[in-house]
C-alpha cells in the first residue's frame, strides 16, 4: 500500500469515533507523537480491537492518507493487562501517558520517551517500589528526556561537587547550591528574580543526579527512606510544575491514591 510505515510505539491515548472505529494517539520510536484511526475497531471480530487499547506496545503498520494516518496491522504486542486489572496502577499510568502527551510533538525523536514509558509500565507491574517513588522517577527522568533537567551536577556559585552534606536548590532557576554560598545569597536570587528553595541532603541530590543520569534497566531499582522520599518528591513536584503550564485531568484521579501529591 502506498505510504505503508512500521512504526515501534505505545498507545498513549484511544477514543471512540462513529459507530466502529478508534482514534489513537501513538507516541513512536520514528515518527514522534502521532495520531492515527484504527478502522473497525470496536467491531468484536477485529484485528485491530487489542492493538488500539490503551498502553498497547507493538510494532504498528501504518499508512498515511493526506494530513492523517490509519493504522493497518500491529505486531509483537505487549498489553500490560496486569496494569489495566489494578485500578491504582491505571490511574498511573494514565498520568505518565498524559505527561508525555504534553511532552512530545509530531516529526520529534522521542526514542528516550518511549523508552522510560515502556521501562514505567513494567515497575508498576512489578511493585518492587513504591507507586509515588515510581512517578517522581518518571517525571524527573521525562523533564530531562524533554531537555529541562535541572542542573543537579554542582554548586551554581562554588563549581563544588563534592563534600557537601547540605544543598539548597534553586526551583524557579533550576540549579542547586551548596549550604555555604546559598546562606551567602547565592540561592533564591539572580537578577532581581525570586523564587523558591528546597534544602536538601546530599542524598537527596545523588538521587536527583541519578535518575537524569542512569540507564532505563537500572532507573526505577531503588528505594528511598521515607524522609528522603518526602523531599525528593517536594522537589521534583515542584519543579515539575514550573514546566506544565496546564492541568492534567489525571491527576485529578491520583489526587484520590496518592496524598503525596
Amino acid at each position: 500500500m502506498t505510504g505503508e510505515i512500521k512504526l515501534t510505539g505505545i498507545v498513549l491515548g484511544s477514543v471512540p469515533m462513529g459507530d466502529y472505529d478508534r482514534r489513537i494517539s501513538l507516541l513512536t520510536v520514528e515518527k514522534g507523537r502521532i495520531s492515527a484511526f484504527a478502522k473497525g475497531a470496536r467491531r468484536p471480530m477485529s484485528a485491530l480491537r487489542a492493538a488500539s487499547r490503551l498502553f498497547t506496545y507493538a510494532t504498528f503498520t501504518v499508512y498515511a492518507w493526506r494530513d492523517s494516518y490509519s493504522v493497518t496491522n500491529c505486531e509483537n504486542p505487549v498489553y500490560f493487562d496486569e496494569i489495566t486489572m489494578d485500578p491504582e496502577k491505571t490511574y498511573y499510568g494514565m498520568y505518565f501517558c498524559e505527561l508525555l502527551e504534553y511532552f512530545t510533538r509530531e516529526n520529534s525523536d522521542e526514542k528516550e520517551q518511549v523508552k522510560l514509558l515502556f521501562t514505567a509500565m513494567k515497575a508498576l507491574i512489578k511493585g518492587h517500589i513504591p507507586l509515588p517513588l515510581i512517578r517522581r522517577i518518571f517525571e524527573l527522568r521525562a523533564l530531562a528526556n524533554y531537555g529541562e533537567a535541572p542542573n543537579v551536577f554542582e554548586c551554581s556559585v562554588c563549581r563544588k561537587k563534592e563534600d557537601v552534606k547540605e544543598w539548597v536548590f534553586d526551583i524557579g532557576r533550576g540549579v542547586i547550591s551548596c549550604a555555604d554560598c546559598a546562606r551567602a545569597g547565592g540561592a533564591g536570587q539572580a537578577e532581581g528574580f525570586k523564587s523558591d528553595v528546597i534544602k536538601m541532603s546530599e542524598t537527596v541530590r545523588y538521587t536527583m543526579h541519578y535518575v537524569i543520569t542512569s540507564q532505563y534497566k537500572s532507573l526505577f531499582s531503588f528505594n528511598l527512606s521515607p524522609e528522603v522520599l518526602a523531599v525528593f518528591e517536594k522537589a521534583v513536584g515542584q519543579y515539575l510544575k514550573i514546566h506544565v503550564d496546564k492541568p492534567l485531568k489525571t491527576l485529578e484521579l491520583l489526587d484520590g491514591v496518592d496524598y503525596n501529591v
